[in-house]
């Protein structure tokens, strides 16, 4: 007897807790109701709500979640509407309550099936599949939620970039864009079209790159592409995060096409490509590649001295200097032009006669007004200043000391 009481008390208070927490529920669903709700009445009925979601009773049902996630939408909408009325509101506030809404509404989302039941109480099976037939009750009203939101997921994902809130920014625009796809956008006539989505994946991957997540970028940027998107920046962005990567296969497909949608826009994009076919030995193909460029633009510097290093590497220096001596004309300040010229001065005079001959003295006193203005532009490149090292050492010059 003692037994079967301590098991009834042991029901009850199952009972009570059950009663308490949807009590809970209940008083949060008639407060949000209120006509005159604030920004902090509604905070409040949150942090009630959030305790459901913890509890033991009532952490599996939909409602409670439901609850939660409309309760972060009404946060929004009233700052919202507090910030066209003229007051100061905290845009991160406004944007964090957004995203935690979504997440609240995706779990409620899972949880709002109920097994539909005839009169004796057995599942009622679809005719079609043989599975049990399911309702939802609260999943429709989210999903208005969403579409009704859809472009505030963009708009709070410019915020947080604004801020530099990398993290919040990449997962706004992600909502945005996930959402923007949504069968449920779709049958609302609310989708929106790839150029807009792709125009969000770009700025969702400059997020990542932001924020140092590499693969994401690369990820997000491939997605813009494939949508449409093919601005400058977002190559420029997308090769970044690849060299970052070190995917050297993937840099040059990238490079490539690149290179063939902007033409000779970015001698960048060039470079890369001469760089790999360099490294490859397919000289044929860099050849061609760096002929058509001169063709297109003759005035970047930049062309001349990788056709110079192309030619010394097939022909030798003497073939390889005019190619230098063009770019230092074009670009007095090129960096790699005044050393490539420098260095193929200072290599001819060690190759072709003794060191300290007045052949090669001749020959360096030529190299080193390059070298000095390349060292002046590249103060941290090593080779360079141990060839001035070597140049001023023969020479006997005083400047030796202050490298």
């Amino acid at each position: 007897m003692k037994k079967f009481l301590v098991v009834l008390m042991w029901i009850a208070l199952g009972t009570m807790g059950v009663v308490a927490q949807q009590r809970l529920v209940n008083e949060v669903k008639k407060e949000i109701s209120g006509l005159t709700p604030t920004v902090e009445s509604y905070k409040n009925s949150l942090k009630k709500i959030n305790k459901t979601l913890e509890n033991e009773e009532t952490k599996d049902k939909a409602e409670p979640w439901w609850l939660a996630g409309k309760i972060q939408y009404f946060i929004y909408d009233k700052i919202l509407n507090n910030k066209a009325a003229g007051e100061k509101v905290n845009s991160t506030e406004a944007g964090l309550a957004l995203i935690d809404g979504y997440d609240k509404f995706v779990i409620a989302m899972k949880k709002d099936s109920v097994v539909v039941l005839d009169k004796k109480g057995n599942p009622v099976k679809d005719k079609k599949t043989g599975s049990p037939k399911v309702k939802t009750k609260y999943s429709q009203d989210i999903v208005n939620r969403f579409i009704d939101h859809l472009v505030d997921y963009s708009a709070v994902a410019g915020d947080f970039y604004m801020a530099s809130d990398w993290d919040n920014a990449y997962r706004a625009w992600d909502i945005y864009c996930s959402l923007a796809k949504s069968d449920w956008a779709k049958k609302k006539n609310k989708a929106e079209p790839d150029s807009v989505v792709g125009y969000n994946r770009f700025f969702q991957g400059l997020a990542a790159y932001q924020g140092k997540n590499y693969d994401q970028a690369v990820e997000k940027l491939s997605n813009a592409r494939i949508l449409g998107y093919k601005k400058k920046a977002l190559y420029d962005t997308w090769i970044d995060a690849l060299i970052k990567q070190r995917d050297t296969i993937y840099l040059v497909s990238v490079a490539h096409e690149a290179h063939d949608m902007l033409g000779a826009k970015d001698p960048r994009y060039v470079h890369i490509l001469i760089n790999h076919y360099l490294k490859t030995k397919n000289y044929k193909e860099a050849n061609e590649l760096l002929d058509e460029v001169i063709e297109s633009d003759s005035l970047v510097a930049d062309y001349y001295d990788l056709k110079g290093r192309l030619i010394e590497i097939e022909h030798g220096i003497d073939d390889a200097i005019p190619y230098y001596k063009k770019a230092v004309a074009l670009n007095p300040e090129h960096p790699m032009g005044l050393f490539d010229l420098g260095n193929a001065l200072y290599n001819k005079a060690i190759t072709n006669s003794n060191h300290r001959s007045a052949e090669a003295k001749k020959l360096y006193g030529e190299a080193l007004p390059y070298l000095e203005r390349a060292y002046k532009l590249m103060p941290m490149n090593e080779s360079l200043k141990n060839i001035l090292s070597r140049i001023y050492y023969v020479l006997g010059s005083s400047k030796l000391d202050s490298l």
